[in-house]
C-alpha cells in the first residue's frame, strides 16, 4: 500500500476531528456536556465493541489486563471525554483545538518527569515554548477564574494532559495486545465509568423535543469522529512513525478555526494567533524526527479526541 494512502487516512482523521470541534459545540447548545459525553461514549462503545466480537474476536487475556483497561479507560476515555465536553462548552472550537494541539508535548514531558524519556535541550525547549504560548493565551497578566473562556481553556488543558498520562502509562501494554480489541474494551469501560456521571444529566434530556440537527450532528460524532477515526490512525501507525503521525495534527486547528469564524462568528485576536504559533513551534520541536520513536522509550503520538 502506498504512502499516498495512509497520508490520506492521516489527513481523513484530522478533517473529522476539526469538523467535529465545530459540531460539538452544537450539540452542547442543546444538551449538557456529561449528558452528551454519555451519549458519545456509549454509542461508540457499541460500535467498537460490535466489531471486535465479529471481526476481530479477541478478548482480554485475563481479570489483570481487563484492570489494566479500566485504569486506561479512566484517563483515556472518561477523564479526557468529561474534560473535553465542559471544557468545549465554556471556551471555543479555535481555543479547544489549539490546546488539544499540546497532546505530543505533553506526553514528551509526562514521559521524561517518569524516566520513560531522557531530557534532552530540544525537549526541554519544546516543553517551555508551548507552555509559554499556552500563559498567552491564558492571559497570565490578567488571569481570572471567573473567565469562562479561561476555565473552559483550563479543562482542555487538562483534558490534554489526562489523554496524554493515557498513552504513557498504556504503552507497554498496547504494544503487546491487538489495537482494536484494547480500543473496544477501553470504550466500554469508559462508557461505564462516564454513565456513572451522566445518568443523571441524561435523564433530564426531552430526546423528543430535540432538532433534527441534533441528530446529525450526533451520527457524525459517534461514527465518523470517534469510531472511524479510530481505524483510520491504527491503519496509519502501523505504516509510518508515531512522530509523523503527530505532525498532522497541525491540521485541526485551523480546520475548527475556519468553522468557527465562518459559522458562529468567533474572530480571533493577535493573542491567539501569537499562541497558536507558540505551541505550532513547541510540538514542531518535541516530533521533529523520529527518535522517540524508533527507541524504546515512549512515543509522542497523538490519538486525540483526543476529543478531541
Amino acid at each position: 500500500m502506498s504512502k499516498l494512502h495512509v497520508y490520506g487516512a492521516l489527513v481523513m482523521v484530522q478533517v473529522l476531528f476539526g469538523v467535529h470541534y465545530f459540531a460539538a459545540k452544537l450539540i452542547l447548545e442543546t444538551m449538557t456536556p456529561r449528558a452528551w459525553a454519555t451519549i458519545r461514549v456509549l454509542g461508540a462503545a457499541t460500535i467498537l465493541m460490535l466489531y471486535n466480537v465479529v471481526v476481530v474476536r479477541r478478548h482480554p487475556a485475563s481479570l489483570a489486563d481487563v484492570g489494566r483497561l479500566a485504569l486506561f479507560a479512566l484517563f483515556g476515555v472518561v477523564c479526557n471525554q468529561v474534560l473535553f465536553v465542559e471544557g468545549l462548552s465554556r471556551t471555543t472550537p479555535s481555543h479547544s483545538s489549539i490546546i488539544n494541539s499540546l497532546i505530543p508535548v505533553v506526553t514528551l514531558g509526562i514521559a521524561m518527569l517518569l524516566g520513560m524519556e531522557r531530557p534532552t535541550r530540544r525537549h526541554v525547549l519544546s516543553i517551555f515554548v508551548a507552555f509559554a504560548a499556552v500563559l498567552v493565551l491564558l492571559r497570565v497578566e490578567s488571569f481570572r477564574l471567573e473567565d469562562q473562556l479561561v476555565v473552559g481553556d483550563l479543562l482542555t488543558l487538562a483534558n490534554a494532559t489526562s489523554f496524554s498520562l493515557f498513552l504513557v502509562i498504556s504503552r507497554r501494554y498496547l504494544q503487546r495486545t491487538h489495537p482494536m480489541m484494547a480500543t473496544a474494551y477501553l470504550f466500554v469501560l469508559g462508557a461505564i465509568g462516564i454513565a456513572t456521571l451522566g445518568v443523571g444529566p441524561l435523564q433530564e434530556v426531552s430526546f423528543a423535543a430535540l432538532p433534527s440537527r441534533f441528530w446529525w450532528l450526533a451520527a457524525y460524532a459517534i461514527l465518523c469522529a470517534t469510531a472511524l477515526t479510530y481505524f483510520l490512525n491504527f491503519y496509519a501507525l502501523r505504516r509510518v512513525e508515531s512522530s509523523t503521525v503527530a505532525l498532522f495534527i497541525y491540521l485541526q486547528a485551523p480546520i475548527a478555526t475556519l468553522l468557527s469564524m465562518l459559522f458562529l462568528g468567533e474572530r480571533p485576536g493577535p493573542r491567539f494567533w501569537i499562541a497558536a504559533a507558540g505551541i505550532f513551534l513547541g510540538v514542531y520541536l518535541a516530533v521533529r524526527d523520529g527518535r522517540t520513536t524508533r527507541s524504546k522509550r515512549v512515543r509522542a503520538t497523538p490519538e486525540h479526541d483526543r476529543e478531541a
